[in-house]
């Protein structure tokens, strides 16, 4: 029984695409936070923004980069 599809190549390579802007996303606002930290002595971001907001520019981008391909081109799924 599988749980999940397995990804073509151009999924995999969008989904690598859409971790490394997860990644800045995560680092531009720790940043942000950490720079107003030292200014105002305050947080202007909580954890909880900085953590949801990684996941959703990962998970939009990537669905974005997904389905941009499978409407420039022919999508077909490995199983077939």
């Amino acid at each position: 029984m599988k749980f999940f599809k397995r990804m073509n190549k151009k999924e995999i390579l969008n989904s690598k695409r859409a971790t490394i802007l997860g990644f800045y996303t995560y680092m531009l606002f720790s940043s942000v936070n950490y720079f107003s930290y030292l200014l105002v002595e305050k947080d202007l971001l909580s954890s909880a923004i900085i953590f949801w907001s990684g996941l959703v520019v990962f998970f939009g981008y990537d669905a974005f980069l997904n389905l941009k391909d499978k409407r420039n081109s022919g999508y077909e799924s490995p199983d077939g």
